[in-house]
């Protein structure tokens, strides 16, 4: 039941949700306590114009994020790499004539595969089933992104993982379906935000990883539009907290456990 949940807790505990619900305490305690009411309203509007900034969003990447060096397929080939995975990030559903397509997030880890597994000639592996909070349960991400493969680039996906509901599960289904192949060397395909989580999964399974990471946050515009609010920088903050929040969360597991 608690595993039902986690998409929609994790909504209220990270931002926008987190701090727009302050600023509604702050809202309801203004008749009452009205100093901290304003300090309270303040200082979640100031809070989310930084979250939403290029500036705060590069700088929290660096403190966070380990800085991942771009993999060719030079690269691959002097690491042993066997395979390349591909770790699904979601699909798109409710679309006209009841389609399924990639997110933005997966396309992006779809085409980077691609690209190694052509110019590698390595065998490309995507693992996605239905996420926890997916609305269409029926539908796994790892037969989206076969169609979209082949259709999109013309390539066949060489093999296929679509159980998985989490990063947890991606790697000990992915350890079970290439193990079967005598694959313990992989290229793992994912967002650098995530990379981190990702890989000390597939790690514990026994994988030797080469982290193919994309998606860095770089500095753009002038130095004013870097503090300018807008939302994909609110969303790359909000990706990084997750994660900060998910590993949060297995440590206490952990601690839990001893």
């Amino acid at each position: 039941m608690l595993a039902e949940l986690k998409p929609y807790l994790t909504s209220i505990a990270l931002p926008p949700t987190s701090l727009l619900l302050l600023a509604l305490i702050g809202a309801l305690l203004v008749n009452k306590r009205a100093k901290f009411a304003r300090m309270i309203i303040l200082f979640s509007i100031a809070s989310l114009w930084l979250i939403s900034t290029n500036a705060f969003s590069v700088w929290l990447h660096e403190q966070v994020i380990p800085a991942y060096p771009l993999v060719t397929a030079k690269k691959l080939k002097e690491n042993s790499v066997q395979a390349i995975v591909v770790l699904g990030g979601g699909v798109v559903t409710g679309l006209p004539g009841g389609d399924k397509q990639m997110s933005k997030s997966s396309l992006e880890r779809l085409r980077l595969g691609a690209q190694l597994a052509r110019t590698s000639g390595l065998p490309l592996v995507f693992s996605g089933g239905s996420g926890w909070g997916a609305n269409d349960t029926g539908t796994a991400e790892a037969d989206v992104a076969e169609k979209v493969l082949l259709d999109a680039f013309g390539i066949r996906l060489n093999f296929k993982e679509s159980k998985s509901r989490d990063t947890q599960e991606n790697a000990i289904n992915t350890l079970d379906l290439l193990s079967k192949q005598g694959v313990d060397k992989i290229a793992l395909v994912t967002h650098s935000i995530h990379m981190p989580r990702a890989s000390n999964e597939f790690k514990k399974m026994g994988f030797t990883i080469t982290e193919a990471a994309m998606g860095q946050p770089t500095g753009g515009g002038g130095t004013i539009l870097r503090w300018m609010p807008n939302a994909s920088n609110l969303e790359v903050n909000q990706s990084i907290f997750r994660e900060l929040l998910a590993v949060f969360i297995m440590q206490l597991r952990l601690i839990w456990i001893e």
